[in-house]
């Protein structure tokens, strides 16, 4: 039984993972049935790896020193548990994490290098579907990748947005610039956004 699930992909010797998925409950297995709740945005996937060969299918994922996911899924089982909604309903309930970009790397420099070097960069698919709410979590501004974040301040796929602004230390419900500092996950205290996000859950039911 896992929680973090993702599909990944060798290109060329450059690891990318695709559909990042975190479970508010383990499952066995994806199926066609489980129920997307809402996405998160991050700057890239990390150091995590996948757990065998197979790049065509959803493979549990071995997080390492990986804490944003372990993160994301703390703060929205919170957030439920504040809103009052029970996760009974459905065992299948995930968050989709989208990237500005979907290279892995050890450290934000190191994938940043490598994303520089690639001609075509690879999108996750799912950032063409439509998604209840999205939290944003792609850290402050950077030269390096505010051009990553235009695609979402663009064309924005969900009316509800969450995300909390370093520079004025409170949680914003509005479409981020690419200019404000987003808070990453790294060093938010849980009870100064947890209230925000159940505060859209709670409308979307």
């Amino acid at each position: 039984m896992v929680h973090y699930w993702a599909q990944f992909e060798n290109r060329n010797g450059d690891l990318f993972r695709f559909d990042t998925r975190i479970y508010l409950q383990p499952i066995e297995k994806p199926s066609k049935t489980d129920l997307c709740i809402g996405a998160v945005i991050g700057k890239n996937p990390g150091s995590a790896r996948p757990t065998g060969n197979d790049n065509s299918t959803l493979q549990p994922i071995q997080l390492g020193h990986d804490k944003f996911l372990p993160t994301v899924r703390n703060i929205m089982i919170e957030a439920y548990n504040s809103a009052g909604i029970a996760l009974q309903d459905n065992p299948n309930k995930y968050i989709q994490v989208l990237n500005l970009f979907y290279l892995c790397g050890k450290d934000l420099k190191t994938a940043r290098a490598g994303i520089h070097n690639i001609q075509t960069t690879p999108i996750c698919r799912s950032e063409k579907n439509k998604f209840n709410f999205i939290f944003y979590a792609w850290g402050g501004p950077n030269d390096g990748i505010n051009d990553y974040k235009m695609r979402f301040i663009r064309n924005p796929r969900t009316d509800n947005h969450i995300w909390f602004d370093n520079k004025t230390k409170k949680p914003k419900e509005t479409i981020p610039h690419e200019d404000d500092f987003v808070k990453h996950t790294l060093g938010l205290r849980h009870k100064l956004i947890i209230p925000s996000v159940a505060r859209v859950i709670k409308k979307l039911y």
